[in-house]
């Protein structure tokens, strides 16, 4: 299993990022985290992410999952890529595409048969963990309370399970410090491992070795 983690992009490592990939230069993203958006907004952050990928020689081809909410072949999607990276927002919002196509489990599959190196950044290293409690927050961006257009109101709160603790993005950053503070005492708690990423940081799992890039 491979599996590259972060709270920003690659953190300080998109070298080590790039040895992962050992030259695969294309990324599946999948954008539904940024649901919560409007339509503009979502359209920039998504160029932010693109901007950042082609920079270090990636091509990235948006995903967006709505169109097959509930369909079946959502899979097709993905099956000529090698590298899949889910991007940040709003978590609940990512688990409910997931399981709304079926990709939930078909992430978990191509991720542990080694066919694919899955990334996620924020929400989307969140996602990999076991649980997604305690995570939530009162904006939209953090809410599993807000329902765009196409979601339903159930809430998902079990993570992929890939790591058998929560990464929590964002530790020590001036934008979320205090709230992500609230967020691991909530999971010390609850007795709910968990690695703190500040955004420099990142965990990457190469078959049996798992590395801390601190």
């Amino acid at each position: 299993m491979r599996l590259f983690l972060s709270s920003y992009r690659a953190g300080k490592y998109d070298g080590q990022l790039l040895k992962l990939l050992n030259g695969i230069d294309k990324v599946a993203v999948i954008t539904n985290a940024k649901d919560y958006k409007t339509a503009a907004d979502r359209l920039n952050k998504i160029k932010e992410n693109f901007d950042y990928y082609r920079s270090i020689g990636i091509e990235p081809t948006e995903i967006d999952l709505r169109p097959v909410f509930n369909k079946a072949g959502a899979e097709e999607l993905l099956d000529s890529y090698k590298f899949i990276w889910l991007a940040g927002g709003n978590v609940f919002l990512l688990r409910r595409a997931l399981a709304y196509t079926g990709l939930d489990k078909y992430l978990v599959a191509r991720a542990q048969d080694n066919s694919i190196i899955l990334g996620g950044e924020s929400a989307g290293a969140i996602i990999i963990g076991p649980t997604l409690k305690y995570s939530e927050m009162d904006s939209d961006e953090d809410s599993p309370k807000y329902i765009p257009a196409g979601y339903e109101a159930g809430i998902i709160w079990e993570g992929l399970s890939l790591v058998d603790y929560v990464p929590v993005p964002h530790y020590k950053s001036g934008d979320y410090g205090a709230e992500i503070d609230k967020y691991i005492a909530k999971l010390d708690k609850h007795s709910i491992a968990h690695r703190d990423l500040t955004d420099e940081q990142a965990i990457l799992v190469d078959g049996k070795t798992e590395t801390f890039l601190n």
